[in-house]
């Protein structure tokens, strides 16, 4: 029974996470987040460091790297 109830909060979860790639990957800095998310996924630990920081770390990089265009300021900022 509990298995269940476990099955049905995973589906229940499925369109609050589509919402949420759908949110994070429309717009500026898609690369980047794609590749924190993945490297957060895969739970990996570098030098004693957990795998948050390291996406962190290698999804602003690749995006400073990749996505320089993004860093530039909107047009129409004022």
């Amino acid at each position: 029974m509990i298995e269940y109830i476990m099955v049905l909060g995973e589906l229940a979860m499925l369109h609050v996470l589509q919402a949420a790639f759908v949110a994070s990957f429309k717009d500026r800095f898609a690369l980047g987040a794609l590749v924190s998310f993945l490297v957060t996924v895969a739970d990996l630990a570098v030098l004693n460091i957990g795998a948050v920081f390291w996406g962190l770390v290698t999804g602003f990089a690749v995006s400073r790297l990749l996505e320089k265009h993004d860093f530039a300021a909107p047009a129409d900022a004022s």
